[in-house]
């Protein structure tokens, strides 16, 4: 069960897509995510941002509002990840839970998230 940002600007960022490769490959949308995943632990609400950028922070949903981030956070029980799509090339942000998130990226063919 994958709640999503509805409210937000499309997911379409410098996050959104890390590979540009001209073939489908769901491992390569699971690396691709966990790279952005473990970009995102390393970052705070304080560091500056470029306006329009996207990102998970501490757990919440973070959109870069002229130079600074501005926080929303997931509904109980949820925390933003950067997850593998399924159906073509890419990531998206969303609010999902550990477990689901996890098995996103083993059904992705890779390990951790």
């Amino acid at each position: 069960m994958l709640a999503s940002l509805t409210s937000a600007a499309p997911l379409v960022s410098y996050y959104e897509l890390v590979s540009n490769s001209s073939g489908f490959s769901q491992q390569q949308n699971g690396l691709d995510a966990q790279k952005l995943n473990a970009q995102f632990a390393k970052m705070s609400a304080n560091d500056s941002c470029t306006s329009g950028g996207q990102a998970c922070i501490g757990g919440a949903f973070a959109q870069c509002v002229g130079s600074s981030w501005t926080l929303t956070p997931c509904s109980s029980g949820l925390s933003c990840f950067a997850l593998p799509l399924v159906t073509k090339a890419g990531t998206s942000l969303a609010c999902d839970t550990q477990s689901d998130a996890e098995a996103r990226f083993v059904a992705a063919g890779v390990q951790g998230g």
